[in-house]
């Protein structure tokens, strides 16, 4: 389907979509997160607050990462091997995402009536919040590399090979 013959509701549908597998995916990563710092901090209680923070947070970084698409961020590349367009946008987001965290926490800190720098960042420390931007941009390879491989195979293509069918058909092409 051609891009300017798709109706409103069509590339609503379409954005909608794209937001759900965003966020869920995040959802996958930050919840994944929670489970293991409570490993690492031996806590034997399953922390719903904790679980719904990573949901509401995998929600607004989800949008974040929509509209900076929109708006071609990170777009350079885009003819070079998948490679790097892939490794670009997986650090390129992960930075988005690691600034958005920042000012996540700051503005927590800004409420419980903290400055900037007393505000509990991740890991309390610029080396913390390198290491969780270093984390995001590993966790964001396979994301970007299926869009990648998405938008080099056409729409949908990928997701049928993987969720319907095994055969790539030449009459979807």
């Amino acid at each position: 389907m051609d891009e300017p013959s798709r109706s409103l509701k069509q590339k609503a549908y379409q954005g909608l979509r794209e937001y759900l597998a965003i966020s869920f995916y995040l959802w996958l990563i930050f919840g994944l997160f929670v489970l293991y710092k409570s490993v690492l901090l031996s806590e034997q209680q399953f922390s719903l607050a904790a679980h719904g923070v990573a949901f509401f947070n995998a929600l607004a970084l989800g949008k974040i990462m929509l509209v900076a698409r929109e708006l071609h961020f990170a777009e350079h590349f885009k003819e070079k091997p998948l490679i790097y367009p892939t490794l670009f946008k997986s650090v390129a987001f992960a930075m988005v995402l690691g600034c958005f965290k920042i000012l996540e926490k700051a503005g927590v800190g800004w409420y419980h009536s903290k400055s900037f720098s007393t505000s509990e960042l991740d890991g309390g420390s610029l080396k913390g919040i390198i290491v969780l931007m270093a984390i995001l941009a590993v966790l964001l390879i396979p994301f970007f590399g299926f869009s990648e491989l998405n938008r080099i195979f056409g729409k949908d293509k990928l997701r049928k090979l993987f969720f319907v069918s095994r055969q790539l058909s030449d009459s979807s092409a």
